[in-house]
């Protein structure tokens, strides 16, 4: 079983961990890293935050001359390409107007002067100046109302001859006057003159230490300033072929010397006497610049021009050393200067450098970091311990000594931990335990993640969470840990977080996915019950478990970014005991109560009683690790090291005290017309566009911002770490644009307001209500008359239309009688037609008998008698073509053609009546043969007729007679 065990452990290590654990062991390479760590040691000290500054972030010259604060906590450094202005959130250059460098700064606040011989009755600001000094120049630059600051030169109104070939190196501000230095002369300035006093030689920064203004001299010791006079100080007259740098108020009345290479010095009452202190040959050699007394516990800080900064405590005690080893950019020290918030600025040779000095977090992250990656610590025998992804590293606790390796323990450490007075070490080679004189191997489980000691009975065993299952140590009679053996029924999968409740059952976290909950038997030996959770029925996710041993026996667990606690059924329900964060974050618990919340870029320290506190921290991710060192002492694993928070120290200085600040309020059209930043202005109402740019100034730390305008949205925005906001559109009515920060809950208020338009005003509103009163009159009566119009119109158009159907009426009775008239015509034509055809079959029946009765008469001769032949004869030739039915044909013809032998008689007037009849005849159409009998004529006759009429009519031979009579 142990060697399947260890073989699982050792296939799980090449497959699972060889990225991490693994890449330090690659032959060669990890001996000539071994060695160079070994005989190339670094100083392994921890230090106060340290904050980086580089010219590629204010954009600027590398060389910062001097630093100084505003008190609303801006900070100004003099640089060689002018002053730079740094809120928190952005930096801004102000050049000279010359462009020359700028060598000293000096911020001061004057109270402004009552104008036109009137007494201010109210409270005004002060007037905010920042001096400055450069070649054959100095001045300050005032901050005008909309924030930005604006430059007044005082050098060119004195008009000094002397000052066109000095420049002023150092600006000093005693309760009287304002005192602008060259190498060579002083220029006292009293807020309204400027005197120029002469140097007594080659002077130094003078300094106003115990109310008195000392001026070092180069070559003549140190004299005191009285009036326009130097007067030698008593007691300096050994100082003569040294440079003095500095000047500064020391213990009990005494003042502190510093000299560039001739070390330090203590006058007291007119007695000069050496501060020789460990480390006074150091800065001999390495020449102190700059120096100055911190506030917060009169510790002395010296900037030297070789090997950056020394901090030392008042008795002379080294605490801390900053140089480009330790993270400074530059050893060159320019400027020193303590801010409110009692942090350390420096100004460098290559740019500008920050250290929380107040912070309660000290850390050990060099540039050549022999640690790597921490990944666990503990103190031991006065030692602190600390695995990294590099192996174990060892030095005497919170000393600057440099750390050395633990030899046979290179490569991935997982666990430190002191039990019973020994120190075991969980790797991913196997288990260590490490002693003074080496280390010891005590089981060949790989990967120890983690160690829980277990009471049984009266004995103490250990339960290790390993790369495959679980396993138990116990001491052997020697006293010391050794292996007692695995944990059975569990299966081979890696433990790397184990947690146990009141009732013993154990909570095991898989290394990326599952949840277990497992009974063990007394001795630790075998499971009794094993069960594995499921997502989504039991848990929101399987990945990325976390088990967290809770305050009072308690357990809880992460899962899907939410916090779990079991029930007495071991159901899990969700965990009251954490608020809703807008990020998501881990837990990890500490002592006596102590617990903290990880968070992507900070940490949340809780502590029973007190206030929470933001630790700028970030840990190595997906192993967040917080070690409880001492009862002093917490340990962060970093990427880069590693940092220690000491629990007791007192409540930090609140640097976010107040709310964010508007810095800068500007049309978005054009950015160069910017408006004031307090009191409630009214800006121009053209502008409705506006960029508001606002800042918290506190360093160091990773700000966000939320924001709002109330009169355009009651809603916050999102938090964002962008330090300006845009507005558009804006209406004319009065706003408050509210800003809060991540650091605290109080909020910066602008008020202001959008004139309006000419158009927007009361009097154009009124104007324009009375134009749309007239205007709706207007349309009410023109629509009245329109509607009038529309009336009339339609009126008109209805009685058009009823005209129309009137016509159409009218047409179409017309035409029913046209109709009528047309069926009568065709009646009476066909009547017509019918007495000419009864006519013609009358008169030929009547010719019929005519020739019979002749026939019958000359076959009777006279049997028949002549008077009675004769008779008869007369009567049928008189019926032939008689006069009744012409007259008859001749009513029905002028029926059907009206007026027709009225309009031919008026063509012409000398047609006769058989030529009428003729007409009539051809204006029927009727054929040759069917006019004959009508006529009483033979068809001969007929044609003689038609002929005779076409001559009288006068047409050609060609013309058609009957289509003539048709068309008159």
């Amino acid at each position: 079983m142990k060697k399947k065990l260890n073989t699982a452990a050792k296939r799980l290590a090449k497959s699972l961990f060889r990225s991490r654990a693994f890449k330090y062991k690659a032959g060669c390479a990890t001996a000539i890293l071994f060695w160079a760590t070994i005989f190339l040691p670094s100083l392994a000290q921890e230090t106060p935050p340290l904050i980086n500054y580089p010219a590629a972030l204010y954009k600027a010259h590398n060389q910062n001359w001097d630093i100084c604060q505003s008190t609303d906590g801006l900070i100004y450094s003099a640089n060689s390409d002018g002053l730079l202005e740094h809120d928190g959130a952005s930096w801004k250059l102000y050049p000279l107007p010359d462009g020359q460098i700028v060598r000293t700064v000096l911020y001061d606040e004057q109270s402004p002067e009552p104008t036109g011989g009137k007494v201010l009755k109210r409270t005004t600001q002060p007037e905010q100046r920042i001096y400055v000094g450069g070649f054959s120049e100095f001045g300050y630059w005032k901050k005008e109302a909309d924030g930005q600051l604006k430059y007044y030169s005082l050098s060119k109104k004195a008009g000094f001859a002397s000052l066109r070939t000095e420049e002023i190196w150092h600006i000093l501000k005693t309760p009287q006057y304002i005192y602008f230095q060259s190498f060579s002369n002083v220029y006292r300035y009293d807020g309204k003159n400027l005197k120029e006093i002469k140097g007594s030689g080659n002077i130094m920064f003078m300094r106003l230490v115990q109310n008195r203004v000392l001026v070092p001299t180069i070559g003549r010791g140190i004299y005191e300033l009285k009036g326009e006079q130097f007067e030698p100080l008593p007691g300096t007259e050994s100082l003569l072929s040294t440079t003095i740098s500095s000047i500064l108020p020391f213990s009990n009345g005494g003042i502190l010397i510093t000299t560039t290479k001739h070390g330090l010095y203590i006058w007291q009452n007119g007695i000069l006497t050496p501060w020789n202190i460990a480390i006074s040959g150091e800065l001999k050699r390495n020449i102190i610049n700059r120096a100055i007394v911190m506030a917060r516990d009169s510790s002395v800080v010296f900037g030297t021009i070789q090997n950056g900064v020394y901090v030392i405590s008042k008795n002379g005690t080294l605490k801390y050393q900053f140089n480009k080893e330790t993270g400074l950019q530059n050893n060159t020290v320019l400027a020193l200067e303590e801010d409110a918030q009692q942090q350390l600025w420096i100004g460098l040779d290559q740019g500008i450098d920050m250290v929380k000095m107040s912070s309660p977090i000290i850390s050990y992250q060099t540039n050549d970091n022999p640690l790597g990656s921490t990944y666990a610590a503990a103190i031991w025998h006065g030692n602190l311990y600390v695995g990294s992804n590099k192996g174990v590293f060892v030095k005497k606790w919170l000393s600057p000594e440099p750390f050395r390796p633990v030899w046979g323990l290179e490569g991935q450490t997982w666990s430190l931990k002191v039990i019973d007075d020994q120190l075991l070490c969980g790797h991913n080679d196997a288990t260590y335990r490490i002693s003074e004189s080496g280390i010891t191997k005590i089981s060949p489980i790989n990967g120890g993640w983690v160690f829980v000691p277990m009471r049984n009975g009266k004995d103490t065993l250990l339960l290790q969470g390993a790369y495959v299952g679980l396993h138990v140590y116990k001491k052997d009679a020697k006293g010391t840990w050794a292996y007692a053996y695995p944990v059975k029924k569990l299966p081979p999968i890696p433990i790397r977080q184990i947690a146990h409740d009141n009732s013993g059952t154990f909570w095991l976290g898989h290394a990326y996915k599952g949840l277990f909950q497992a009974k063990l038997t007394p001795a630790l030996d075998s499971a009794l019950s094993w069960k594995e959770f499921k997502a989504p029925q039991e848990l929101p996710s399987e990945f990325s478990i976390e088990v967290v041993q809770w305050l009072n026996g308690q357990v809880r667990v992460r899962s899907g970014n939410k916090f779990f606690q079991p029930d007495r059924s071991g159901r899990f329900i969700q965990s009251s005991d954490f608020t809703k964060e807008e990020e998501d974050y881990k837990i990890r618990t500490g002592l006596h109560g102590d617990w903290f919340k990880i968070f992507m870029n900070r940490v949340a320290f809780y502590q029973p009683g007190k206030e929470t506190r933001n630790l700028p921290l970030t840990l190595v991710r997906n192993s967040e690790t917080v070690v409880p060192l001492s009862e002093d002492y917490y340990f962060f694993c970093l990427d880069n090291g590693y940092a220690l928070y000491n629990r007791k120290s007192p409540d930090e200085q609140n640097e976010a005290a107040g709310p964010p600040m508007v810095r800068k309020v500007a049309n978005l059209r054009n950015l160069n017309e910017t408006f004031a930043i307090s009191g409630s202005p009214s800006l121009p109402a053209e502008v409705r566009s506006l960029r508001i740019a606002f800042a918290l100034p506190v360093y160091g730390q990773n700000v966000q911002y939320k924001y709002r305008l109330k009169g355009l949205t009651d809603q916050w925005s999102e938090w964002t770490d962008q330090s300006f906001v845009e507005f558009t559109n804006l209406e004319s009515t009065d706003y408050i644009f509210e800003v809060r920060s991540s650091l605290n809950d109080t909020i910066g208020t602008y008020h202001f307001s959008v004139k309006p338009y000419w158009r927007e005003t009361l009097f154009a509103k009124i104007l324009f209500a009375v134009l749309v009163a007239l205007a709706l009159a207007a349309l009410i009566l023109y629509q009245e008359k329109r509607l009038a119009r529309h009336r009339r119109k339609l009126i008109e158009e209805q009685e058009e239309k009823l005209r129309q159907q009137r016509l159409s009426s009218e047409r179409k009775i017309m035409q029913i009688q046209n109709e009528k008239l047309q069926s009568e015509i065709q009646s009476k034509s066909q009547q017509l037609s019918n007495v000419a055809i009864n006519v013609v079959k009358k008169n030929e029946i009547l010719e019929e008998i005519r020739d019979e009765l002749k026939q019958v008469k000359a076959e009777m001769g006279q049997q028949l008698p002549n008077i009675h032949y004769q008779k008869l004869l007369h009567s049928i030739e008189r019926n032939v073509a008689g006069k009744d039915d012409w007259v008859l044909f001749e009513q029905n013809f002028d029926e059907v053609h009206e007026q027709f032998f009225k309009r031919l008689r008026q063509i012409y007037p000398t047609i006769s009546p058989s030529e009428l009849r003729l007409a009539a005849c051809l204006r029927m159409n009727l054929s040759t043969k069917e006019m004959a009998p009508v006529l009483g004529i033979s068809v001969r006759g007929v044609e003689i007729k038609r002929y005779r009429l076409r001559k009288k009519l006068g047409l050609d031979n060609d013309a058609n007679l009957a289509q003539f009579m048709m068309d008159i």
